[in-house]
């Protein structure tokens, strides 16, 4: 399951998916990886070029510490016991580690998904990434599969 699911169409920031966790200490480290976003090659435009590539690749696998990639192209809602919203994305994975790349609202929202592992029951269980080191990890697999993307599209 690559889908990163939140309970409506609203960016999370700091918060936990289910909104429950509010910490002040998750704040403060969200708000020096969101200063890093802001110069970053993760950008909206970029994220377009990716999802939106020529060859309509919905995943592929990039050679990186990250190397499967998933695009998830159309936000859309899903109905199990609740109605989850599922957001346009770009999911990092190696298997153990998920790193969701989200756009939600005009905003990207940087998610680690890795402890829902295959379990449907902790749909919301994703996090922030609030660690730079985290941060620089997925922008570099970003800049990866961006040049992955476009030597695709040249070939095209």
């Amino acid at each position: 399951m690559t889908n990163i699911y939140y309970m409506d169409e609203d960016n999370l920031g700091h918060l936990d998916g289910s909104k429950k966790i509010n910490s002040f200490l998750w704040k403060i480290l969200h708000k020096r990886v969101q200063k890093r976003l802001k110069k970053s090659i993760i950008n909206i435009p970029n994220m377009r070029k990716i999802v939106f590539n020529k060859n309509k690749l919905l995943h592929c696998q990039i050679n990186s510490d990250l190397p499967h990639v998933f695009l998830r192209r159309d936000p859309s809602w899903y109905c199990d016991e609740e109605e989850y919203y599922i957001p346009f994305s770009i999911c990092f994975t190696d298997g153990k580690r998920k790193y969701d790349i989200v756009l939600t609202n005009g905003e990207i929202d940087i998610r680690d998904d890795s402890a829902r592992k295959e379990d449907l029951s902790k749909k919301l269980s994703h996090t922030p990434v609030l660690l730079v080191k985290v941060f620089k990890n997925i922008e570099r697999n970003f800049e990866i599969l961006l040049k992955y993307i476009e030597l695709e599209n040249k070939k095209v």
